[in-house]
């Protein structure tokens, strides 16, 4: 997969803001407010193992890539 094909997202109406993204993946993830943010939308894409663990592991399924 090439670097500009992946694009980060974090759906807000059902992310619970538990912030397993944040502990494994800060350079992209963050919670403010109670919710999760994507604060890099483009990681490089050797990272895609990196936001398949995160998507995973997230309790709601709330992140894409």
């Amino acid at each position: 997969m090439s670097d500009s094909s992946l694009y980060v997202k974090i759906d807000d109406k059902i992310c619970q803001g538990t912030g397993y993204c944040v502990r494994l993946a800060p350079h992209v993830f963050d919670v403010q407010g109670g919710l999760g943010m994507v604060i890099d939308r483009h990681p490089r894409g050797e990272q895609e193992a990196l936001l398949e663990e995160v998507a995973t592991l997230c309790p709601t399924r709330a992140i894409t890539y």
